[in-house]
Order: C-alpha cells, then structure tokens, then sequence
C-alpha cells in the first residue's frame, strides 16, 4: 500500500495544529493509510486527511456515507429515511437518476423537517443525516462522507447508543482501504 508523505499532508493545507514538524513526529517518512487510521490522532483529523478522492474512489466514499448513516437511520422510523440511503446507493450503482436521487433526498429533508418540529432531536439528526448522504448529485463523495460520519456520530451521541459510532466508523474506512489492496 502507498505511503502518504509529510509533502503530501502539507500541500493539502492542514490546521494549524498541524505544521510540518508535528506531521513529520507523526508519520516519519510516510504513513499508509491503514497506519494513519492507528495514529493517536482524533477520527476527524483521520479523516480531514483519508476520506477524499486522491486516496478512495468517489463511488467508495458515497458508499461509506451511506455506510455511516445507516449505523443511525434506525432512530427514525419515517420510511423516507431509509429510502433516502437506498436511493443513494442505486445511484452510485447508475440504476437511478439524479432526479430520483434528488426525490429521495427532498423526502428525508422534509421528515428531518417534521422530526424537527413533532419529534426528539434524535429522529431529526437521523433524517438529516440521510437527506445529506442522498444530497444532490452534485455533491462531492468527500463532503458527503465527511458529513455523514459527523452527523452519524452526533446522532448516536444524542441517542447515548450503545455502540462506539466512531470505532465503527474507523472500521469501515479500514475496510474500504484493505478491500483496496493499495491507493486507487
């Protein structure tokens, strides 16, 4: 598996926190992914730097969005919400439009909408989480992924789950890379 550099890192315009003598304490010479995902780092940081397009696939990063938020969905029981998620991967699979992925993300807009209103935060942050994951196709994998691991977590941490949404999250994206074998 390619390793990911301090040169790579820096010129993707890391926080602050992040300078180049704090990476390179960090990684060395290079990381692979699967070791950057074992850095005692936060997962946000993990991925700010993992889940982007130069290191998995647009169609994998649409599919761990939907991955992330379907830890969640559960917590909502209005059908627009799974239907949402569903709808995204038929889409990343070309056997809908982006007008139907467009319908199905309106859909769990609107249930967050009505969760929001009539419901606990919980049934809101789960139809959220799916509204973004089924967003529009214009939508970056990036952002979408990105997105959906906040809002999953946040959602879990309102529901005080039993699961650690993070780990689990953790977890997917390493098997997205070993699935991988190497960087695409």
């Amino acid at each position: 598996m390619k390793k990911i550099t301090v040169r790579e890192i820096m010129k993707l315009g890391p926080c602050d926190r992040y300078n180049v003598f704090t990476v390179f304490k960090l990684i060395k010479f290079g990381k692979t992914p699967l070791e950057i995902l074992d850095l005692p780092i936060s997962k946000s940081d993990k991925f700010w730097l993992l889940l982007r397009p130069e290191y998995i696939s647009e169609r994998n990063l649409h599919l761990l969005a939907c991955n992330f938020v379907q830890e969640v969905v559960h917590l909502n029981s209005d059908s627009s919400v799974q239907a949402a998620i569903d709808a995204k991967r038929l889409w990343v699979d070309n056997k809908i439009t982006d007008e139907e992925l467009k319908i199905a993300s309106a859909a769990a807009r609107a249930a967050a909408r009505v969760a929001d209103v009539a419901v606990a935060d919980v049934d809101a942050w789960a139809a959220r989480a799916a509204a973004w994951v089924a967003a529009d196709a214009d939508d970056a994998a990036t952002t979408a992924a990105r997105a959906a691991a906040w809002v999953a977590a946040r959602v879990a941490d309102v529901a005080v789950a039993d699961v650690d949404i993070e780990t689990k999250q953790i977890e997917m994206v390493r098997k997205v890379f070993i699935d991988m074998g190497e960087l695409k």
